[in-house]
């Protein structure tokens, strides 16, 4: 009676070592890391759960995916914090760079950061700073500069309306 008892122990204890060995082993070359703050890993699909202060790096190859434990969520990614596991969540198409899913911080090529947004063209009173694309207030002496531009192109467009009723004035006779 003892030793198809002492077998069975031997096996159960066995499959617990062989699982803890799979959870525990890293990761191979092909999937680019390891499994270093996992909680839960498996050699086919990486990181399943991390340690509490790290995030859930998913990271899609066609149709498999791969699990990392990350300090930072990479570039385009940002970090969301959960009761159960903390993720990487893809920042909107538009940014590069975001600080949550409504808020970027550096847009893609092509767009302008106005207030968290990525927006086609900035929006009027504003111009595009050129080495960050970003859309900026103009400045007072920016404004009255345009604003004195508009005042001098609204008197060109007055005088021009006045030029013919002058040049027919002075080319009907009159008294003299």
């Amino acid at each position: 009676m003892r030793a198809p008892l002492c077998l069975l122990l031997l096996v159960a204890h066995a499959v617990d070592m062989l699982a803890l060995h799979r959870r525990k082993k890293q990761v191979g070359p092909g999937l680019g890391g390891n499994c270093t703050g996992c909680i839960s890993c498996s050699e086919e699909n990486g990181c399943s759960m991390c340690q509490q202060r790290l995030f859930l790096f998913i990271r899609r190859e066609g149709i498999r995916q791969y699990g990392k434990c990350v300090h930072d969520c990479p570039l385009g990614f940002f970090g969301i914090r959960g009761q159960e596991v903390n993720r990487c969540k893809k920042c909107g198409a538009t940014c590069e760079s975001c600080f949550s899913q409504d808020f970027c911080i550096r847009c893609k090529r092509r767009f302008h950061l106005y207030k968290g947004k990525c927006l086609p063209t900035c929006p009027p009173g504003t111009l595009t700073h050129q080495s960050t694309q970003e859309c900026q207030e103009r400045s007072p002496r920016q404004k009255s500069q345009k604003g004195r531009k508009d005042r001098k192109d609204q008197r060109l467009r007055k005088d021009r309306k006045l030029e013919p009723r002058l040049d027919r004035q002075l080319r009907q006779p009159g008294p003299l």
